[in-house]
């Protein structure tokens, strides 16, 4: 191997590690709130966040609502997914 493929594989290997490292800070961040909004939620679950909201209307998802906002308590959310369909 030449010294200049040496130094692309390099580079290139040295970026997926940053990008992963930087993944893995952030999914650190995210798990580390106490609180989540609707965003974080929909993060969370892989859907939309209309598809929170729907839920939230439909009263299918644990929620505190102040004023106009919304906020989820991560384990709560947790616990709704892991006890499944209970209707």
């Amino acid at each position: 191997m030449s010294e200049n493929s040496l130094s692309v594989d390099y580079n290139s290997s040295n970026a997926r590690y940053s990008a992963l490292a930087e993944s893995h800070d952030s999914a650190r961040l995210f798990y580390n709130k106490k609180i989540w909004r609707v965003e974080d939620v929909a993060r969370f679950l892989g859907c939309s966040i209309g598809h929170i909201y729907n839920l939230v209307s439909d009263e299918k998802i644990p929620k505190i609502k102040k004023g106009k906002f919304v906020y989820f308590i991560p384990t709560d959310i947790l616990n709704w997914v892991l006890e499944g369909d209970v209707t």
